[in-house]
């Protein structure tokens, strides 16, 4: 039989939350008693079966998983605003680490904060799956109760100081321990039993002394009782047949030949994986974003109510020649889009990505994919719907409003801009711990690349001298470059549809508008707005550039900023 030993050593999470959450479940309904999991939906991360034979086709890995996650929905239940309890949490989490039958399953202390149903069930289940498996399974268990020593095949006892006591067959021991003088009483669990044999109590100094006297007593048993052949191979002599030098050269072509053939294979190998592992990580992802109806319909009618009430403050910008007066509430309009939707998407991002990040890191530490290929099928997950809340939020401004702007340009630039913000909410999240932390950083930082990002009607002096922070604060704010490609493809090349105003018309503008009533054309309010040589194309080749770098600070904020180990408590 497949040994299940009780030791310390290991390590055991609990369910992935996108599995445990106390919404449905795959598919289940919150009305239902029961929620099964649906085992299509669990899948091998490709190139990451290190516990699978190379030689395991994906039929047999399918077949696998099913019958995994068949054991685990027996008896999984749900109820009413509740979710998985924490045993079928435990039961789920063991599934998942041992559906691609590892090398060896490490838990420690699985049965710890359940009760003594749900512990032998978590128990039931390793010992089942990892027999099944012929996987050897490594736990630690403290107090079991009589069922669950039942379902042990071997057992090391370690007293304080690692000392061993006991390591061997389950039913061995009550006979090796009583031929050194320590029976276990009739009707006693014999676990309880060895545990109280190697436990000190340290409260009282006179019982701490036998105790550890009785320790050292079965230490000493132990090493005796241990023997070992040793086998003397100095005295042994390989003979080794002698090659010629053709047979030594064609053996090194043929080596060469094989070195290279299989070097290609597995560089053809690994480029396979990594399409894979990125396709079953977008497809993850979607699958998230399409389930969260509410939040999706909430956004969608943020967006259109959004657009509708700019459309009906600044009704200045009319949909036929441009006026000289309208071009502040212009420049106000095409700012407030690019806020709105600039906040909106750095949000969501802070709060899904702190709540992932448990999962992600413990999946990085599984080797299951690489940090970049997640942040990048993120954000092109992240893509379909932002492009959606674009088009809904730009089109009703659109047709609204006589902006000069094509729908096109719009919808180009939010969303790029929205990509943007995206890159930046996993850059801090990927710097963060938590989602409170998360969002405690993001909102101050947002609220500054607006500040900074926001162009001031009244023009700017260019002979004032820059402060550096400022600048570089203004370059790493996505807000800046998405408002400046949008405001200078509205105002280029722009002709404003009065006669001549004169002196009296310009002066009279002049509380409301500043410097820019005097303009003439869209190109001189591009000029007064310090934006005279910028171009189109060059900005939003910035604005990508920024999405970029944001994804690299993310990359390395989880491959180095990550914790080492991860505390299960956390995570529910």
């Amino acid at each position: 039989a497949t040994p299940v030993y009780c030791a310390p050593l290991g390590l055991l999470g609990v369910a992935d939350r996108r599995i445990g959450d106390r919404t449905k479940l795959d598919g289940g309904d919150e009305g239902n008693s029961r929620v099964r999991i649906k085992w299509d939906n669990v899948k091998f991360w490709p190139g990451s079966r290190r516990g699978l034979p190379s030689s395991t086709s994906k039929c047999n890995s399918s077949a696998r998983t099913k019958s995994a996650v068949q054991k685990v929905n027996e008896g999984m239940k749900v109820r009413k605003g509740g979710g998985l309890s924490g045993g079928e949490r435990r039961r789920l989490s063991v599934a998942l680490e041992l559906i691609t039958e590892p090398k060896v399953f490490l838990a420690d202390e699985p049965t710890t904060g359940l009760d003594s149903a749900q512990a032998e069930k978590v128990v039931a289940l390793i010992a089942k799956l990892a027999k099944d498996r012929k996987v050897p399974s490594i736990c630690t268990l403290h107090q079991p109760k009589t069922s669950i020593w039942n379902l042990l095949d071997t057992f090391i006892l370690l007293a304080p100081g690692g000392k061993m006591c006991y390591a061997g067959d389950r039913h061995d021991a009550t006979v090796y321990f009583k031929s050194i003088g320590y029976e276990c009483p009739p009707e006693t669990n014999p676990a309880e039993y060895f545990i109280d044999l190697v436990t000190i109590d340290t409260e009282d100094p006179l019982k701490a002394a036998v105790d550890t006297k009785r320790i050292d007593v079965l230490h000493h048993h132990f090493l005796e009782s241990c023997t070992a052949t040793v086998f003397n191979y100095d005295d042994v002599e390989m003979w080794i047949p002698p090659k010629s030098d053709a047979l030594r050269d064609m053996s090194k072509h043929i080596s060469t030949k094989v070195s290279i053939s299989s070097e290609l294979r597995t560089m053809m190998r690994r480029i396979s994986n990594t399409i894979s592992r990125f396709a079953s990580l977008v497809q993850r992802s979607l699958r998230q974003n399409i389930r969260n109806t509410s939040v999706n319909v909430l956004r969608f009618g943020c967006s259109a109510m959004q657009a509708v009430l700019f459309a009906v403050i600044f009704k200045s910008v009319r949909d036929d020649k441009p006026l000289t007066k309208s071009i502040a509430d212009r420049v106000a309009l095409l700012t407030y889009a690019v806020v709105n939707m600039s906040i909106m998407s750095l949000m969501k991002t802070l709060d899904l990505f702190a709540r992932e990040r448990g999962v992600v890191t413990r999946e990085q530490m599984r080797h299951n994919y690489y940090g970049f290929e997640y942040l990048l099928a993120k954000v092109v997950s992240e893509m379909p719907l932002d492009a959606a809340y674009v088009l809904v939020h730009g089109a009703i401004l659109k047709h609204l409003t006589g902006l000069k702007t094509s729908l096109a340009t719009l919808m180009k630039t939010l969303s790029l801009m929205t990509v943007s913000s995206v890159s930046l909410g996993f850059a801090v999240g990927s710097l963060t711990s938590s989602v409170d932390t998360a969002l405690s950083a993001g909102v101050p930082i947002m609220v500054i690349f607006m500040i900074l990002g926001v162009i001031n009607p009244s023009g700017v002096n260019l002979d004032d001298p820059p402060i550096p922070i400022i600048e570089w604060l203004k370059i790493a704010s996505p807000i800046k470059w998405a408002i400046e490609s949008l405001v200078v493809s509205e105002f280029h090349d722009m002709t404003f549809g009065e006669k001549e105003r004169g002196l009296w018309g310009n002066l009279k503008d002049l509380p409301r508008m500043g410097a820019l009533a005097m303009v003439r054309n869209g190109n001189e309010v591009l000029e007064n707005l310090g934006l005279g040589g910028a171009k189109y194309s060059q900005v939003m080749k910035n604005l990508g550039m920024l999405s970029c770098a944001y994804l690299l600070i993310s990359w390395l904020g989880l491959t180095f900023g990550g914790p080492k180990f991860i505390d299960t408590a956390a995570i529910s």
